[in-house]
């Protein structure tokens, strides 16, 4: 069972270098040197300016360092098949989740060591945490994460579930109150082994094959739908439905519809994998404005993002290609990009009106941020009318 777990966390690994290989392309390793210099300008300003030792200081360090421990659930990779051809191999179970619960840790472990990283300065500076308790705070960090994956494993057996929350919560406060209270931190030390002890100590017990798969299924969509952000996931299932909130965004009446704007309309509002990109690359843009909090910097990341947005969207012209009725109905082809073109100029111009808007609510509010939103007007425009165009031409 052991070797099974390590072929399988291999055929994994593989699967999951070629999407980040697709993800981390050129202008997304672009977008994240620039957002996060921008995070870090950010911050080594914000240092200069911001008052020491406010007690709100700490809890916010133990908050942040709590945040990299959501990442990153039990990895089983178990399959539907296992429930007829593995049921009989219960006792063996612990030894294939063995290296799973290893490689589960890999994730929370970097993304904590380089929040911990960032967040030092502050901790130590402003907030008058000693290294030695922040050390201790990121040690105990890692061990709830430990505690919470074993805790996961444990509940693929037979018997009571416990929450994954109960743990997140008890983190939290050990992490936001240790930092006034170094004590708590041994105690909160003390907690984590005694849970480890018994949970480890539960054993004897049958393996409940289908919760393993149904956790193991929600796992991998929450995977699927993170790389499909960035590109297409033929493992993913996609739900397209209709969200009527969304319908005032259609046009009421179809005179002046043809089929291809008929559908490209309808592929934005209700395909999850465009809708979620254009909604997620919208509320990105607004939270590095917010977190730059200049004009400039907000104007050169709203413009990267914008771009971006249409970069991903733009698969959208061939999405039904493999669609038989497609090709069956006399639909004409022929400019179907410039239907796309025509599609995505007004979600655009929607994404522009959003940004824009909550540039008003979150930024100094001066001649120079009115100036801002009419150059991310004229860029959005030139993306529809120049780059657009150039991209959809053979279609």
């Amino acid at each position: 069972m052991n070797e099974l777990a390590k072929k399988r966390l291999s055929i994994n690994f593989k699967q999951s270098l070629k999407y980040l290989m697709l993800v981390f392309n050129d202008f997304f390793i672009i977008a994240l040197i620039f957002m996060f210099g921008a995070l870090m300008f950010w911050y080594a300003q914000s240092m200069k300016t911001m008052p020491a030792n406010l007690w709100f200081y700490k809890p916010i360090v133990g908050a942040v360092l709590w945040l990299p421990l959501l990442a990153g659930h039990l990895v089983t990779l178990v399959k539907k098949a296992d429930l007829q051809f593995l049921f009989t191999q219960d006792e063996q179970m612990d030894d294939y989740l063995k290296p799973m619960l290893a490689y589960s840790l890999i994730l929370p472990t970097i993304l904590l060591l380089l929040v911990a990283g960032i967040l030092f300065p502050f901790a130590t500076v402003k907030a008058g945490i000693s290294p030695l308790n922040y050390g201790l705070s990121v040690i105990i960090a890692f061990l709830f994460k430990f505690t919470q994956l074993e805790i996961e494993k444990k509940n693929l057996l037979f018997g009571n579930k416990i929450s994954d929350w109960l743990i997140n919560l008890l983190t939290l406060l050990v992490l936001s109150f240790g930092m006034y209270y170094p004590l708590i931190i041994i105690v909160g030390l003390g907690i984590v082994l005694s849970m480890v002890g018994y949970f480890i100590a539960r054993k004897n017990q049958m393996f409940d094959w289908r919760y393993a798969v149904n956790k193991e299924q929600a796992r991998k969509n929450r995977v699927y739908a993170l790389f499909s952000m960035f590109t297409d996931v033929e493992e993913k299932q996609v739900d397209i439905k209709r969200r009527k909130y969304l319908d005032f965004l259609l046009p009421k009446s179809l005179a002046k519809e043809n089929p291809n704007k008929f559908l490209y309309r309808r592929s934005l509002l209700r395909n999850p994998e465009n809708l979620n990109l254009f909604v997620r690359m919208t509320v990105f843009a607004i939270l590095v404005s917010w977190l730059v909090q200049n004009w400039a910097w907000a104007l050169g990341m709203s413009a990267l993002i914008i771009f971006l947005t249409v970069y991903q969207l733009l698969p959208m012209v061939n999405e039904f290609d493999s669609n038989i009725m497609y090709r069956v109905y006399p639909i004409v082809r022929k400019n179907r990009g410039q239907d796309l073109v025509k599609v995505l100029t007004s979600g655009l111009l929607i994404q522009w009106l959003l940004i824009s808007v909550f540039w008003l609510l979150l930024l100094p509010i001066d001649l120079h941020l009115l100036e801002a939103i009419i150059l991310l007007l004229v860029f959005t425009l030139l993306v529809t009318l120049i780059y657009l165009p150039y991209k959809t031409k053979k279609n």
